[in-house]
This record gives structure tokens, sequence and C-alpha cells, in this order.
């Protein structure tokens, strides 16, 4: 175990620092779109179109006040024509041209933004992205060595393609995602639908919806269209057995956030950049390990306090075995009945030596949150024995 560890962290030390010694000044976009705090929101959207963003930094001059993303909108849709960009701006993580690669990862993950400004004081010098971050990978020999299976999620969710554009909407907003995959009758997969065509869709330069389309029933309500017809059809796959510097140069070259992983044509699961981000910002240098929470509703925060705890408790098990790096969970709430809902909980753990899932439903969230502690302690645990097996097969072979 002594052993294992200090060369798990020799590694995790080396990828740290081959990562980090790509600096953002250098691979930052140094052109790059602005709007105006005076800026309509309708010519807002048109300009993010034109440019192909999903997010776009709104300066005074050349101080930046903000970003606004294709969240932000959707989330106040229904905002009266006219409506200026300053009255939509978030405030953006700070990052300037020193900051390392692996903090500018975790820093994705933690706004989900697929642009960050990045800035001298308060004076934007230029725009880092996702794909950015995650090109830097593909020469680095122990990314070389990754196959799309070791970081993809096997539960990825999907929606029928004769559903609602607005139930789509209500799935990435429970799942706090922007693309999801389109399934048909017998769950083949079809097509794929991202919160940026959503958008693209219902608002045209003007800032009235586009009328033009229609989808079968004759609707022509952005939400009320049915997911096919404004999804793309015949999505890019990959299979869980291609490398992941194929999925992480995809992803950069067509200028896409999500592939589904398909065995025939089944979906099996689903590789994203955030996927990817995870494994760069795991090796980043902290003295406890990052964990986030994500979907949990404003009337759920009461639970927090026992979440974390549970947790805790959790990983102080799992680092008997092995050291925790980073640990992400997501929690979705359905079935509602009355005033009680079913808890889902997905949680993904990165440890030195391998990437661990684990899913528990409960209508007791705290009981959740045990049940999925529990479920990744076993997993570990049964990796590490297996491991500890095959080792002494193969030490029982060479004395043979």
């Amino acid at each position: 175990m002594v052993g294992e560890s200090i060369e798990g962290l020799k590694k995790r030390e080396l990828l740290r620092s081959l990562i980090d010694a790509n600096k953002v000044g250098d691979l930052m976009r140094k052109k790059f779109e602005t709007v105006d705090p005076e800026t309509a929101l309708s010519d807002v959207v048109a300009k993010m179109k034109s440019s192909d963003l999903h997010e776009i930094p709104v300066v005074d001059g050349k101080k930046l006040v903000g970003v606004i993303s294709y969240g932000t909108v959707i989330r106040k849709k229904n905002l009266v024509i006219g409506t200026k960009a300053k009255s939509m701006v978030e405030t953006t993580p700070e990052i300037n041209v020193d900051t390392p690669l692996t903090e500018v990862a975790e820093h994705f993950l933690s706004s989900g933004y697929r642009h960050l400004p990045v800035t001298k004081g308060k004076t934007i010098q230029g725009i880092i992205t996702r794909a950015n971050v995650i090109s830097v990978l593909p020469k680095l020999k122990d990314v070389k060595a990754l196959k799309v299976a070791d970081v993809m999620s096997d539960s990825a969710r999907s929606v029928h393609e004769k559903d609602l554009i607005k139930n789509a909407m209500g799935l990435m907003r429970d799942l706090e995602v922007r693309t999801v995959p389109v399934v048909d009758d017998y769950d083949r997969l079809v097509g794929i639908i991202g919160i940026k065509d959503i958008v693209q869709y219902s608002w045209s330069g003007s800032g009235t919806q586009n009328q033009g389309r229609k989808d079968m029933a004759g609707n022509n309500n952005p939400v009320e269209l049915e997911v096919r017809s404004v999804m793309h059809d015949s999505p890019i796959t990959l299979t869980a057995e291609d490398d992941l510097t194929k999925a992480i140069n995809t992803m950069v070259d067509k200028n896409i956030s999500t592939i589904p992983v398909v065995s025939g044509d089944r979906m099996v699961g689903i590789v994203t950049k955030y996927d990817i981000l995870e494994l760069v910002a795991s090796v980043r240098n902290r003295d406890m390990v990052y964990t986030q929470i994500s979907g949990l509703e404003e009337e759920d925060r009461f639970s927090l306090d026992t979440m974390e705890k549970e947790i805790q408790s959790g990983l102080a098990k799992i680092s008997k075995f092995t050291r925790p790096l980073l640990f992400t969970i997501h929690v979705s709430k359905y079935n509602h009945t009355g005033n009680s809902a079913k808890y889902s909980l997905i949680g993904r753990l990165t440890t030195e030596n391998s990437h661990f899932m684990s899913k528990a439903v409960d209508w007791s969230l705290g009981q959740a949150t045990v049940e999925l502690m529990d479920n990744l302690d076993r997993i570990v645990t049964e990796k590490k024995e297996h491991n500890l097996d095959v080792r002494m097969k193969k030490n029982l072979h060479k004395k043979v």
C-alpha cells in the first residue's frame, strides 16, 4: 500500500507539472467578442449565435463587468424586448495569465461555464476555454494510456425524440448539463440536443421568437416543439474501448462538448469535456479532497450538513485503501408526491489510481448519501481485493 501510494503520488505530481507547464497566456484567445452593458439582450444572443459562443463577456471600455450565458437567457426568457445586457450579467472566477491550468479546470467545474475571461486587475486580456485546457492532454504519456471507459459516465440520461423541448430543458436543469442525447422508441441513439440549439431557435436578432419552423403537431411555441425538430441527427459517437485522446481531439476539432458512447446502436454511456476537466482538476495541489455537490435545491440545503458529514466519513474509509483526490456528487429529484420526492444521487470519485462511480436512490436525501458512500466503499474495496488477487496469482506463477 505504501509503495503504491508513493508511486501514485509521483505519477500525479509529474502529470500536474506537465499540465501546469502550459500557461494560460499562451493558450487563451487574445481576439474575442464582447458586448457593451447597454446592448439589447436580443442583439447579445444574435452575437453569441454568430460567434458560436455559450458565454460572452460584458465590458465597459476594457473593464470586465461580467458575462452573459445561454443558461441565463433560458432562465430569464420572459423578459421584455429591449432588456439590456447589464441586467443579465453574472460574475466569474478570477483568472489571470499565471493561474495554474489545473486550477482553471477546477474553476470550469465549479462555475459550469465553457469560456472564462482572463483579466489583469479589472481589465480583460483574453478568453480561456474548456477546449484550450483539454487540448494539452493528448501529448501526455499517462493520458495516452487511458480509454474512454476510464472517464465516461455510464449512467447517461436521455430524452425521447417525441418529448417536448421543455422536457429536455427540465432534464438539463435537473442535471445541470447543457446537452442531452436523444433516443427513439427502441432506445436507439438518434440525435443530440443542446441548450444552444434551443436558444438559437427561440431568439432572432430582433428579439422575437422564430416562428418559421413548426413541429409535427403544428405548434410554433419553442418549448412546445418536439425534440426531433431541433436536435442534431446522426451525432458523433465513440466506443468505450476508444482511446481517450481520440475523444479529446474530436471535441477540440469538432467544437463539441458531449459524445455519446455506444455499443452497436445502443448508448451505454457518455463522455464530456466536464469528465476530462475532472481528470485535470484531480491532480491539482491541494491539502484536502476537492468535493462538489450540484443539483441541490434551496429547500434541501438544510440536509447539506448531514450530506457533508456522510461524505467525509465515507471518504475517510476509502482513504484506507487509496487516496481520494476529487469527488463530485449530483442530486436529482423525481416522483414528487405531495410534499415529498425521491432523490437520485450520482457520485464520481477520482483517486490516485483510478476512477469510480456510484448511484443511490431514496426518499431521504441523508439516507441516499449514506447508501451512495457505502456503495463507493464496496466498489473501491472490491477493486483493491481484485488487484491483490491478480498480483498474488502473478507471484505464484513466477515461483512455479
